[in-house]
């Protein structure tokens, strides 16, 4: 019991000393911790590590934007519904198949049409047996017109004839018997009466009896009887009979000419009666025939095969096409598809293209032909080179997020030889494009840059803490600024933001100001030179008045990466010359935040530590660090 007893003892006594070593630590840490964030003379001494200590350079740099987006084949086949109906699919391949040539990719029901394609040839059938009856119909019209034209035109000679018979010798000869029967008679009368007149001498010589006088007497007045008659006979046939004739042979000639007339008007008008009836015969058996062919081709419409070789993607997958495919899932067996829906697209993945947004206040400077890089996560982060191919008409709005924001769409190509293969339509990429080329110029990267009211600063080290320098921004990239004054080259400045122990509580200098190119008031604070003023640079995330955005601490955390990724080159950059250019020299306006537009701008007293807007990160932490 006793032994327990010690034993126990024995442990309460090593815990003692433990918890007692781990108090100890714990003070040691704390007073260590109190000691280096001190402004104590042995704080000075503290050693920052050389990785974020960089010297600003004399070089070159580019311009680029980063602009996010998604791949796209260059070329590629488009299969939709050409049936002029819905139907329903009951084959399709399955997406993501590597296809040939000629292979099937989608079947739809095609019941329905072959049933009206039956239809249509029996229809067909009847109106080419209506055509070729009304073919023979045209036919007999046409003999028979010829039949009767013949006859007519036999009617219209015979009268001609009639005519012409009765002129050149019935009426002559007619003529000239009643003119020798009226010869005759005068030559017997003029007889008769010569005997007539030798009878009267006889008859009182009594050489004639009186009977025989009596007779010639009778002979005399018949001869001149005969003769009233051929002068009659004469007088009536010139003034009626011949009249008569003419008129009859003439009107009978007039009638045959008319009915010659009639009987062509009669021909032509059965003649194009039987045209337009094979006419219409022969439109009805094309419009059958073309109905036919329609039917044959929509047949064939049901089943899609693949015109070339290419990866199968479902029209579903591309929604900015089939809208209304939202909600219903990828094509399957049993859907309806409407006609024109998109079905299967064939892209040409050996030449893929990015498809890349870019802001529209920097698609101005996006030209044709600008190399870009393209890296696609999917592909392991690999990075391609490429170059701009297109820039789109007009501008997009992002949708409901942003909907005062505009983007152009730009097209980029990957440049040839380069191995794309496993690159799939759809994969996520961003792509940098070269917007220009900074020569010969003092430049820094962009993490090094600060803002602090009106003044844009570096920090530098001195006395073993960092001191500001005022600088004066020029171009920028989104990795690297350049400094137009108050920064010579191989000047060391800071890559982060420091502590509040870190910095030098110093006002600012005059002379370096000036140097920048800045000024103070009246009241001894500094002004931004003019040109800083009409086009002062901004950070991503930064407000008008030179602070960073809200939630964006100074001590590190959220701060962009070394290499600067999702950084952009800003707007407004200030020029020596004091105009208002932007990465690639153009003369652009200075961009507003509507955020920020209301907030006053923060001043800093003289030898008074500068202090983090409200909300970004507490106080006592420095200025905001700045982003190109």
């Amino acid at each position: 019991m006793a032994q327990s007893t010690k034993g126990r003892q024995s442990r309460k006594g090593g815990t003692l000393l433990v918890i007692i070593g781990v108090v100890a630590l714990i003070a040691v840490g704390v007073l260590a911790a109190i000691y280096y964030n001190s402004d104590s003379p042995a704080t000075s001494a503290r050693v920052t590590s050389t990785a974020d200590i960089v010297e600003s350079e004399r070089g070159s740099f580019e311009i680029r934007t980063l602009a996010t987006g998604e791949l796209e084949a260059k070329n590629r086949i488009e299969l939709r519904n050409k049936l002029d109906k819905p139907a329903t699919i009951i084959e399709i391949i399955p997406e993501g198949t590597f296809v040939q040539a000629g292979d099937v990719l989608v079947r739809l029901n095609s019941n329905s049409i072959e049933e009206q394609k039956l239809t249509e040839e029996l229809a067909l059938e009847e109106a080419r047996s209506q055509l070729l009856n009304a073919q023979t119909a045209l036919e007999i019209q046409v003999s028979e017109n010829q039949s009767r034209s013949r006859n007519a035109s036999l009617k219209v000679l015979l009268a001609e004839l009639s005519l012409k018979q009765w002129a050149e010798g019935d009426d002559i000869r007619t003529k000239k018997e009643l003119e020798l029967a009226i010869a005759q008679a005068e030559r017997q009368v003029e007889r008769l009466t010569e005997k007539y007149e030798r009878n009267l001498e006889l008859l009182e010589k009594k050489f004639i009896s009186p009977d025989q006088f009596k007779l010639d007497e009778i002979a005399k007045k018949e001869a001149e009887a005969s003769l009233d008659k051929a002068n009659l006979n004469r007088m009536v046939y010139e003034t009626y009979t011949r009249v008569k004739e003419l008129e009859q042979k003439e009107s009978d000639l007039r009638e045959a000419q008319a009915e010659f007339d009639r009987t062509e008007q009669e021909n032509e008008i059965n003649l194009n009666s039987r045209k337009e009836t094979v006419y219409n015969r022969e439109r009805q058996v094309q419009r059958r025939e073309t109905r036919l062919s329609e039917l044959n081709q929509q047949l064939d419409y049901c089943t899609i095969v693949a015109p070339s070789a290419g990866l199968v993607v479902y029209g579903t997958t591309v929604q900015s096409d089939n809208f209304r495919f939202g909600n219903e899932g990828p094509l399957q067996v049993g859907r309806n598809v409407s006609p024109n829906d998109l079905l299967i697209v064939l892209p040409d993945t050996s030449q893929m293209v990015a498809r890349v947004k870019v802001h529209e206040s920097l698609a101005g400077r996006v030209r044709p032909g600008l190399p870009a890089d393209v890296q696609i996560d999917a592909a392991g982060k690999r990075t391609f080179s490429g170059r701009v191919e297109t820039i789109g008409v007009m501008a997009e709005s992002v949708g409901w997020r942003d909907p005062n924001r505009r983007e152009y769409s730009v097209r980029v190509s990957l440049d040839p030889g380069q191995d794309t293969e496993g690159l799939k339509p759809s994969m996520r990429c961003e792509a940098r494009i070269q917007l220009g080329v900074v020569e010969d110029v003092v430049h820094v990267p962009v993490q090094a840059v600060f803002i602090d009211g009106p003044v844009t600063f570096v920090y530098t080290p001195r006395a073993g803490k960092f001191a500001r320098l005022p600088v004066q921004l020029g171009r920028r990239s989104d990795t690297r600024a350049e400094l137009v004054a108050g920064a010579p080259a191989g000047l060391p400045v800071l890559l982060r933001a420091p502590s509040a122990g870190e910095v030098l509580a110093e006002a600012w200098k005059p002379d370096e100001l000036k140097i920048a190119g800045y000024t103070l008031d009246e009241k001894g604070n500094p002004v931004a030179p003019v040109m800083a003023q009409q086009g002062r640079p901004r950070m991503p995330g930064q407000g008008p008045n030179g602070a960073m955005g809200q939630g964006r601490p100074a001590n590190g955390e959220g701060m962009p990466r070394p290499d600067a990724d999702n950084a952009q080159p800003q707007e407004g950059v200030a020029q020596q010359d004091g105009s208002q250019t932007g990465p690639s020299g153009d003369s652009q306006p200075e961009p507003t935040d509507a955020a920020d537009a209301n907030k006053p701008a923060p001043t800093t007293e003289p030898g008074a530590q500068p202090r983090a807007r409200p909300g970004g990160g507490g106080e006592g932490r420095g200025p905001r660090r700045g982003q190109g």
